[in-house]
């Protein structure tokens, strides 16, 4: 009797467990469905989010254009302060004022100075970008006319001349618009170095981008 009963239980323990066995497979199978469609939709994103990338990157292919100082509201509102400072000058014309007060004039005197510090500041600021835009034009130039910028270091006229230049290998051909921004020894100096420079002519991308450093 506790034989049959032993054999009894063993059975039902294997039973149980084949049932378990049976449900965990499928719930794997379940899981598994779960997954595929998951990972699906992973991948409609991943590839979704790839094109995305690839769009970016198209967007992307050109680079930004840099900010221009007279886009700075910093400067913008000095210049409005210096504007109103002149419109608030009376007129040498008009009638002199008699009621000003000598804690007014101290005033005017504060503003002024302030005006003249800050000036000062912008002046520094506008050096720098001078600067910049010259390295960063010569960047963009190098490839064209690389002797160019070691014989017009001075930025204006190097901008100039490259605004006259453009994609032009021979610099004979523009010789006479050249004398508008050069002297003589400088467009020969440039001619000769035309001549025979390393550089190439600029993509219709490269160009591009040159005119709008020059603007």
């Amino acid at each position: 009797d506790d034989l049959s009963d032993f054999q009894e239980e063993e059975e039902e323990e294997d039973e149980q467990r084949q049932e378990a066995t049976t449900n965990s497979v499928y719930d794997d199978e379940a899981d598994g469905n779960d997954d595929g469609g998951g990972n699906a939709k992973t991948t409609g994103n991943n590839d979704s989010s790839l094109d995305g990338s690839d769009d970016a990157a198209a967007s992307n292919s050109q680079p930004p254009s840099r900010p221009r100082l007279l886009d700075d509201l910093s400067l913008q509102r000095h210049l409005s302060l210096i504007q109103s400072d002149q419109d608030s000058k009376p007129s040498a014309d008009g009638p002199a004022t008699t009621n000003n007060t000598n804690a007014t004039d101290r005033d005017q005197d504060r503003q002024q100075n302030n005006l003249i510090l800050q000036s000062n500041r912008h002046l520094l600021s506008l050096t720098h970008e001078i600067q910049r835009t010259h390295l960063h034009l010569r960047k963009l130039y190098h490839p064209k006319f690389p002797e160019l910028e070691e014989l017009l270091t001075e930025p204006f006229q190097y901008r100039q001349a490259i605004g006259i230049l453009q994609n032009e290998m021979d610099v004979t051909l523009v010789n006479d618009r050249l004398n508008d921004v050069l002297t003589s020894n400088q467009i020969i100096t440039i001619s000769v170095a035309g001549s025979t420079t390393s550089g190439r002519p600029l993509t219709a991308a490269e160009l591009s981008r040159v005119n709008d450093a020059c603007l």
